[in-house]
């Protein structure tokens, strides 16, 4: 019987509803608006359960904590910002395409990976883009 709370329907919720791929800490905080008394360890813990149900797809990405996506059963290629460091989902459009896994020697099995593009997101360019230089 599986028991469902009301932390672990907020987070859901907030998993679901998403954008983007979050941190824990992100989805923490935005779950501490509809749950102001739940805790970080709670927060961890329902992540594990849910990553561990494949109800949940971590994201890694090289330096930074995993972010957490929804499992929907379709691979993703996923776009960093460097300037603000959020990770976003991006759909592989005609002219773009995740590139086939490579040929592995016998015996071994591809279980997953992650293909993500760097660069500047849309908020963080315009906001580049708006500073002018000075005339030193």
């Amino acid at each position: 019987m599986q028991r469902h709370t009301r932390q672990g329907t907020a987070i859901r919720e907030i998993v679901q509803q998403s954008e983007r791929p979050l941190t824990a800490s992100e989805i923490h905080r935005r779950a501490i608006g509809k749950l102001p008394n739940l805790g970080l360890a709670t927060t961890y813990r329902h992540l594990r359960k849910l990553e561990s149900e494949d109800r949940l797809v971590g994201v890694d990405y090289p330096g930074q904590p995993t972010r957490y996506e929804w499992a929907d059963g379709e691979q993703k290629i996923h776009f960093g910002c460097r300037s603000c460091e959020k990770l976003f989902a991006v759909e592989e459009g005609d002219d773009f395409k995740e590139p086939k896994p490579p040929k592995l020697p016998h015996g071994y099995q591809v279980n997953g990976g992650e293909w993500i593009l760097y660069g500047t997101c849309p908020a963080c360019s315009s906001s580049q883009s708006s500073v002018t230089p000075s005339n030193s």
